[in-house]
């Protein structure tokens, strides 16, 4: 490594470990389903030395690290939509740090990133174990995700809004169609696609970025017209778990 002479050069090292946390999240967390503080811990503990004995490069290193660490555990849900983003720019990893030294920097301060002024999200639902394991059989059945093995903890996780849980959706339409058959037999609330959007539970097929709400409404209206022998069996499949 070059040695620390300028601010740039501290600057673009702050760009060089963020942008490589953002591929690691894109992989492990995003395309992999690794948890969100297991990837923020990982990441943080595999880049906290540097091989160099220069006081002033090894403070520059420590300084940014402590950075990275506040950032990724503070300001998870900015993080995100940063990461989540087309291109990670210098200009976006500036911004990042300008939120970090004047907003998240102290415990308690009001802001989007601060569990204290953020009700938890709900879906408004009680299941029994046998209707978890019913919706676990109707998302496994129509290949409603992404996922070698689906498992009642990955269904657990996502109804009661785990946070940093989130799973790939194999067609969002369809996922759509399961959770308006649970609000039409009265087991979810209304509000089931703003939790979703908020909560970023739900990634694309490709891996790149979360399903909106805007989407799961375009892709239920859609299904509502265009009606298929899927939607109707994940509506019947649903309708059973009041039996």
């Amino acid at each position: 490594m070059n040695h620390f002479a300028t601010e740039q050069d501290v600057a673009e090292e702050l760009f060089a470990l963020l942008s490589e946390a953002r591929v690691i999240y894109l992989q492990d967390v995003i395309a992999d389903g690794k948890r969100y503080n297991r990837y923020v811990n990982d990441f943080v503990n595999s880049h906290r030395y540097i091989n160099c004995n220069d006081a002033v490069c090894r403070n520059c290193h420590e300084m940014n690290i402590h950075i990275v660490k506040g950032l990724l555990h503070d300001c998870a849900g900015l993080v995100k939509k940063f990461f989540t983003a087309d291109t990670f720019s210098f200009e976006d990893c500036m911004r990042l740090k300008w939120k970090y030294d004047f907003y998240e920097s102290s415990p308690g301060s009001p802001g989007a990133d601060n569990p204290a002024h953020t009700p938890p999200l709900s879906f408004g639902c009680n299941f029994s174990r046998e209707q978890m394991k019913g919706i676990a059989a109707c998302a496994t059945a129509f290949h409603l995700f992404c996922v070698s093995t689906l498992c009642i903890e990955d269904m657990e996780a996502l109804f009661s809004c785990r946070e940093d849980f989130s799973i790939r959706v194999n067609n969002v339409r369809h996922v759509a169609v399961m959770f308006d058959a649970l609000l039409e037999n009265r087991l979810i609330e209304p509000y089931w696609q703003s939790v979703l959007d908020k909560g970023r539970f739900l990634v694309s097929k490709d891996g790149k970025s979360y399903v909106s709400a805007s989407s799961l409404s375009t892709a239920l209206s859609i299904a509502r017209i265009k009606k298929t022998a899927v939607a109707n069996g994940i509506r019947k499949a649903i309708a059973g778990l009041k039996e």
